[in-house]
C-alpha cells in the first residue's frame, strides 16, 4: 500500500483498513497524507500527518488536519501524540493536554506515547481535542 510504504520511510506506525485516510493533493500530485484511527466508539488518535518535502510550508498539513477533524466529529476526544516542535500547530485546532481538558488517556495512548518517545530522535507530546459540540 503506497501509504504505508511512506509511512515506513519516516518510521511511522502502519495504517490499517479501519483507519480513516485523507491524502492531500496539489495540482494533481500527492503532498501528503494523515489518517484517524478508532480507539473505541468514544476515542480517536489523529496520526501520521506528513507533508512531502515539496509541499511543506504552503498549508498542506493543516488542511489535512481540517479535514481529519471533520470526519472524527463523533468521537468525544480525538488525540494525537505529534513531535514537541509541533504543538503550537496542534494547538490551533483546540489541541490541549489531558490534564487541562479533564481526560485520563487509555493505556494503548500511554503505550503508545512511550513508544514514541523511545523511537523517534526527538521528543513527542500527548495532546487530546475534546468534542466541541458543534
Amino acid at each position: 500500500m503506497w501509504i504505508n510504504a511512506r509511512y515506513g520511510e519516516v518510521r511511522f506506525v502502519p495504517s490499517t483498513t479501519s483507519d480513516t485516510i485523507v491524502i492531500a493533493e496539489v495540482d494533481g500530485i500527492k503532498a501528503g497524507v494523515g489518517r484517524v484511527s478508532s480507539l473505541d466508539e468514544h476515542n480517536a488518535e489523529l496520526g501520521g500527518i506528513l507533508v512531502f518535502e515539496p509541499f511543506r510550508g504552503r498549508g498542506v498539513a493543516a488542511e489535512i488536519v481540517r479535514d481529519l477533524l471533520k470526519r472524527s466529529s463523533r468521537f468525544e476526544s480525538v488525540f494525537c501524540i505529534p513531535f514537541t516542535h509541533l504543538r503550537t500547530f496542534y494547538e490551533s485546532f483546540d489541541f490541549r493536554d489531558p490534564e487541562q481538558c479533564g481526560v485520563t488517556p487509555s493505556e494503548h495512548i500511554m503505550s503508545k506515547l512511550a513508544w514514541c518517545l523511545k523511537e523517534y530522535g526527538t521528543t513527542t507530546t500527548l495532546l487530546v481535542r475534546k468534542a466541541t459540540g458543534d
